[in-house]
């Protein structure tokens, strides 16, 4: 894909691109692995996914047997029938995804870990903690980190486009907004940038040309006299974000994003946001991408609105597979899903609307078109009890359960040691910068 077509994409899910302080052509397009790091944003429940328990305390929906277990080879999951309440427009069913559906196409793909004891029941805190490994803020999100490293002077080698978007200021970050906010900033002389059929200016072409380029003489002088390298660079960055105006009212909205119900507008923008992200990978500009689904907050309501959130993740994450394999890259590529932490233990109410509280004891997942890159797939590491849903540990080197003293209950530090040394970044000087104090567990082989 070249640069043309990629900012064509860019224009449709509203990314403001700015150019890096080297010319395009004599940086080597990055090649992967890349990574989307895929957030259920609110505290998902992963009892109703990845981690099912008997029906009982815990489960109100589904049957299940430890003995006879729904699973796909070694992947358990809960088999939770999507009922017809969940959506109300008669299009929104074909963006539902049954966990059945799920396992079975990407069981033999994934690398499930449960058990993973996030240590907090705080929302922000949990944020920052399952995508940095640490909870106390300031460390990089996993795919900035990896970006630092392997392609600092990619002009979008991290992409936000929600959940935790920490970089340590290592590298910027990329936020991607609406459609309007695109045109806004691409065409600042059209009195109604986002009305296609308005030409309307606030002034003559040739006096925005003298009012543009006497703010980009003012910019580079203010530029000049800086010594704080924090204000040189955020100069600089405005600087060349200015002086790519032309370039950017050029561009073409696509044709092709996609469209769904309005119900289904949350999940409508993580598509949206996946073709960006794939455009961005296949034209060698990005390494990472954040994508992020809410709703999963569910203290009532909560086996109507959980299992509907959760069919719309896995809807999505299908959705981010299918576009990579269309692109060529799903063999390239991991995503990690995870959550703020998880839900539990049991129900907070008797009646059928009632919900689920904060529990600190989550899961998470990892999955890619080429298991190898995840040390084997098809594989599940940790799990709860049945009677508590307290993390049981796992032995060190074999990584089977163990619930004597001797078993390493998982938690985020483990898990972004593990990642920093699957990602061959762990011995990075933006690693140590970061560093992550706890055992190392060959969680990815």
């Amino acid at each position: 894909m070249n640069r043309r077509s990629f900012l064509k994409i860019a224009a449709g899910t509203g990314l403001a691109v700015a150019l890096p302080r080297h010319a395009r052509a004599a940086l080597p397009p990055y090649k992967g692995p890349f990574y989307v790091m895929i957030s259920a944003r609110g505290g998902w429940d992963p009892v109703y996914l990845c981690d099912p328990k008997p029906k009982g305390t815990f489960n109100r929906l589904y049957d299940y047997d430890p003995v006879d277990p729904t699973a796909v080879g070694d992947v358990h999951y809960a088999d939770i029938q999507l009922p017809a309440n969940l959506v109300t427009d008669p299009m929104s069913p074909q963006y539902l995804m049954k966990n059945a559906d799920f396992f079975a196409k990407y069981a033999s793909k994934l690398v499930v870990i449960n058990g993973l004891n996030m240590e907090t029941n705080n929302h922000d805190r949990g944020v920052v903690t399952i995508w940095s490994g640490r909870h106390d803020g300031g460390y990089p999100n996993f795919a900035a980190l990896v970006a630092a490293e392997r392609a600092p002077e990619h002009p979008l080698a991290f992409i936000s486009g929600g959940g935790y978007s920490g970089t340590g200021s290592l590298i910027p970050v990329t936020r991607l907004n609406s459609v309007g906010s695109f045109r806004k900033l691409a065409e600042p002389n059209r009195i109604n940038p986002t009305d296609p059929n308005s030409t309307a200016t606030y002034m003559h072409a040739d006096t925005f040309a003298r009012v543009a380029a006497a703010q980009q003489e003012r910019l580079a002088a203010f530029k000049a006299k800086q010594n704080l390298p924090k204000i040189e660079r955020s100069a600089g960055e405005l600087y060349l974000a200015r002086g790519n105006l032309d370039a950017l009212a050029s561009v073409a909205l696509p044709d092709a994003l996609i469209d769904m119900p309005n119900e289904m507008g949350d999940l409508e923008r993580m598509a949206q946001q996946t073709q960006l992200a794939m455009a961005a990978f296949t034209a060698g500009l990005a390494v990472g991408v954040n994508l992020e689904l809410g709703g999963f907050d569910t203290h009532a309501n909560h086996d109507t609105a959980q299992v509907r959130q959760l069919a719309k993740l896995l809807w999505g994450i299908d959705y981010v597979m299918s576009q990579a394999a269309a692109a060529g890259l799903d063999s390239n590529l991991i995503v990690m899903v995870g959550s703020d932490f998880g839900r539990g233990k049991g129900y907070n109410g008797m009646d059928a609307a009632s919900g689920k509280d904060h529990w600190p004891v989550s899961s998470a997942m990892f999955l890619s078109g080429n298991p190898g890159l995840l040390g084997g797939g098809g594989r599940v590491i940790g799990g709860t009890t049945e009677l508590e849903q307290l993390p049981i540990g796992i032995d060190p080197d074999t990584l089977e359960l163990d619930e004597s003293d001797d078993g390493i209950v998982l938690t985020a530090p483990h898990l972004h040691l593990a990642l920093r040394e699957m990602a061959g970044v762990s011995q990075s000087a933006a690693a140590k910068k970061f560093g992550i104090v706890t055992e190392m567990l060959p969680l990815f082989g």
